[in-house]
């Protein structure tokens, strides 16, 4: 959440930010290999890669 006296722009531009993908994408790895889905995690390690050669980064 953004704070009261914070320009309007700001949680826009956090939230198109390319790190944010990354991070969301990287939770998710973390999350599905710690679960023990193999399958799951390679697919979310593929998107992953392929955001980052996309040259969206």
């Amino acid at each position: 959440m953004t704070r009261p006296d914070a320009p309007p722009g700001v949680l826009r531009r956090w939230l198109t930010d390319p790190l944010a993908p990354q991070l969301v994408l990287a939770a998710g790895a973390v999350a599905v290999v710690l679960a023990g889905w193999a399958v799951a995690a390679w697919a979310v390690l593929g998107g992953l890669a392929g955001y980052a050669l996309s040259g969206s980064v």
